[in-house]
């Protein structure tokens, strides 16, 4: 598990998997995969209610991004539905910085994270990646009103199958 510092309710796994070597005319892009609520270890102290989630992923410093260009994003997101789950979440994007692109997660309702589900986005981004990334989340143990809290995490390297990469079926 990757999650990051103690100050974080909610457990999170940060992988990302480089972008394939391309042709000079093609565009590569990178996958992440967010993982929030599991918790193999134990380490979380259940149930978690969460009003929202944001994501900072820092451009890479040796990074050759061309001015002007837009960066291009393609999100998904995997949560079983049921109650409890926040009934729909909502994905925001924003890349207005070029030094980072922010996504925001806000379910319709408050989800109450008990340890039996996960939500999973997936996110493919042509902007090359850093390394420490920066969680913010809208959350409180139990019924609690949810509180923002914030932490870093480190964006593991993940070895993707042939299913996974970017741009095959």
């Amino acid at each position: 598990m990757t999650s990051p510092d103690s100050a974080l309710l909610l457990p999170y796994r940060l992988e990302h998997t480089p972008a394939p070597a391309t042709r000079p005319e093609e565009t590569a892009l990178h996958r992440v995969r967010l993982t929030v609520g599991d918790d193999p270890e134990g380490r979380t102290a259940w149930p978690v209610r969460c009003a929202r989630i944001a994501l900072a992923l820092p451009t890479a410093p040796d990074a050759v991004v061309r001015t002007g260009e837009p960066v291009i994003l393609r999100t998904r997101l995997d949560v079983r539905r049921g109650p409890g789950r926040g009934r729909q979440w909502l994905v925001e994007t924003g890349t207005t910085d070029p030094t980072t692109t922010l996504l925001t997660l806000t379910p319709a309702e408050p989800a109450g994270f008990d340890g039996s589900w996960t939500l999973t986005l997936i996110l493919d981004i042509s902007t090359p990646l850093g390394t420490l990334s920066r969680i913010t989340e809208d959350t409180a143990p139990g019924d609690g009103p949810p509180q923002r809290r914030a932490g870093n995490t480190t964006l593991t390297t993940a070895t993707a199958t042939p299913s996974e990469r970017v741009g095959e079926p």
